[in-house]
């Protein structure tokens, strides 16, 4: 029956309610976001997706007509401050956490789980075991990195550049693109420089100096948030002419507008299914990204891939609870996630059965391009990262 739950649950988000008149305590999920720090672009984002939902569920009925209201906490970008407060979360007896928002903060709080609470990361660098109580957000890093190596190949732009930031969120970026060059379908591919710098660094000119000696035809900048202004400058100082490919923590248009006056004639971006939303057939799928940006722009907020890092996993908590109730436990709402299938969310059909704790795959993640005459990202791919014709 699970195969269906998309369904169901698409069809109460998409149905008005009135509010009953004397409604019971909200059920609380409680967030780690960075909402300030280096990593604020995207924690803001990410709790704007979810007062969307939470103003979309509670229209609806909410969970068997309980109200849910997600307990937001900053740990502004910073691991050291993410402990503190999963611990007083973890003290409460919840049974589920989501976030937090980057890599590191999600590995700092990892140990703490001890398969007691169901969590989700945010973060699509973290691997959580099979079988555990924790989950990850998005397409993996490996896969998103696979396809992002895949579009320059297929488009001929065979020596590559990497640059990197020593961050957690930057070191898995180097490894998974380190890895992915070792396949037999990338033999092709040269990696002329790989080059890294600190999140704190104010010029990365000496490292991109060594990227354009080395004649590289595409560049693959993996890091996080301003450290992406920081490359991007660099790449403008010095008159480089090449693609730049970035990772979808930086797929937001606040963001990149702010760079418009340095900004390389060709940015490119590695997201998920979201980024195809034009060319997305009716089904299930585009019902659901239907549902996220009627969401959002009631919200008077303009919809991007980031914002998809909490919806999707919010969404996925939310229909555990509405099938189990609000009284489930960590372990009832680990067991249904992990036998769910055929579930739509925004960036694809989610299928836990494969033991990947996320439920998306390669085929899920799609490159995008910002088209600087629009200010907006179009599609450059299908799944996998397979060129579309002209891009």
């Amino acid at each position: 029956m699970r195969r269906f739950a998309a369904t169901g649950l698409l069809v109460s988000l998409a149905l008005a309610m009135t509010p009953a008149s004397a409604a019971p305590e909200p059920y609380e999920i409680n967030v780690i976001l960075a909402m300030t720090g280096l990593a604020g672009f995207i924690g803001q984002q990410e709790a704007q997706s979810l007062h969307a939902l939470e103003t979309t569920v509670n229209a609806t009925g909410g969970i068997r007509g309980t109200p849910i209201h997600f307990v937001i906490s900053d740990d502004q970008s910073n691991p050291a401050n993410a402990v503190p407060l999963e611990t007083a979360i973890l003290a409460k007896g919840v049974a589920v956490i989501l976030g937090p928002t980057l890599t590191g903060s999600d590995a700092a709080v990892a140990p703490l789980v001890k398969n007691s609470v169901v969590q989700y990361f945010f973060s699509p660098s973290m691997k959580p075991a099979a079988g555990s109580t924790t989950f990850s957000s998005f397409i993996s890093t490996n896969d998103l990195s696979r396809a992002a190596i895949r579009y320059f190949r297929e488009r001929g732009w065979k020596r590559l550049a990497l640059i990197s930031s020593t961050d957690a969120s930057g070191q898995d970026g180097y490894n998974v693109v380190m890895e992915n060059l070792q396949l037999p379908e990338n033999k092709g591919i040269t990696l002329v420089a790989n080059e890294r710098f600190g999140i704190g660094d104010v010029s990365v000119a000496a490292q991109m100096s060594r990227i354009k000696a080395a004649n590289a035809q595409a560049l693959i900048a993996w890091t996080t948030g301003t450290p992406f202004g920081t490359v991007l400058h660099a790449v403008s100082d010095l008159g480089l002419d090449l693609p730049v490919m970035s990772s979808p923590a930086n797929l937001i248009r606040a963001q990149v507008l702010q760079y418009a006056s340095f900004l390389p004639p060709q940015v490119y971006f590695v997201g998920g299914r979201l980024g195809s939303h034009d060319v997305v057939r009716p089904g299930p799928l585009r019902d659901a990204q239907n549902v996220f940006f009627h969401a959002l722009t009631a919200e008077k907020v303009a919809p991007e891939s980031t914002h998809v890092f909490s919806w999707d996993p919010a969404l996925i908590v939310i229909d555990a609870l509405k099938h189990l109730g609000t009284g489930a436990t960590a372990a009832q709402i680990h067991d249904y996630i992990e036998h769910l299938h055929g579930f739509a969310g925004v960036n694809g059909l989610y299928d836990f059965r494969d033991g990947s704790q996320r439920g998306l795959g390669l085929s899920s993640a799609v490159i995008v391009r910002w088209d600087p005459a629009k200010s907006t990202f179009v599609a450059a791919s299908s799944g996998g990262g397979a060129p579309l014709g002209g891009h």
